[in-house]
């Protein structure tokens, strides 16, 4: 199987959606040519679940060597992995990001809008924020649900992951169910103003 060299582990950087899904695909195909039966064990999450490409490639040979192997995913390591991450490509960035080239004026603390905040990455990265000093709101944006409220999914996203719980009940979070595929993103005038003037945005996009 060929695989072309992404990024080395010492700079791989946070994944967003597109590049998941296209490294994924990329992964599948190759299998597909050479060992069809190891496509099974690739999971919709895979690229989060194996975020260096050191690991990718331990799965990978492993899947390949024993396509019949059940190789279980440690969420709680997933996690902190993922921790890890983020605080490395996000200790370098500003206390305020600039909007059109000026830095943004405001006697409170930084506001964040957070999409996807029920996945892997998501939910590390909401965890990271919570535990910011200087975070004053986090906007934990999703898709709605019919089996459950986001709180609920929230907070089986972190049990699932190894997190403090007890970070979810920080004043600092608000859930917002939505569509962002649509105009206003299917919310009610107020909170759409809110959301909308939110100047520091952070997205995470998980396919459940």
């Amino acid at each position: 199987m060929s695989v072309s060299p992404l990024t080395s582990p010492s700079n791989n950087p946070l994944l967003c959606s597109l590049q998941s899904t296209y490294i994924r695909n990329t992964v599948l195909h190759g299998l597909r040519e050479s060992k069809s039966e190891a496509v099974k064990l690739v999971s919709a999450s895979f690229v989060y679940e194996y975020p260096t490409i050191e690991r990718m490639a331990t799965f990978l040979s492993k899947a390949v060597a024993d396509p019949s192997s059940n190789q279980s995913v440690d969420l709680a390591t997933r996690g902190r992995e993922l921790q890890a991450l983020v605080d490395k490509y996000t200790e370098s960035f500003p206390s305020r990001l600039s909007v059109n080239g000026s830095t943004h004026k405001s006697s409170y603390g930084n506001v964040y809008l957070l999409t996807g905040t029920t996945g892997g990455l998501g939910s590390n990265m909401l965890a990271h924020l919570l535990r910011g000093h200087a975070v004053e709101r986090i906007y934990a944006f999703n898709r709605p649900s019919k089996s459950s409220s986001s709180e609920e999914r929230q907070v089986t996203a972190f049990k699932q992951r190894g997190l403090d719980t007890s970070l979810l009940s920080s004043k600092k979070i608000v859930y917002v169910e939505g569509d962002l595929s649509v105009s206003g993103f299917a919310l009610d005038d107020k909170l759409y103003e809110e959301v909308r003037e939110v100047y520091s945005a952070a997205s995470c996009a998980h396919t459940t």
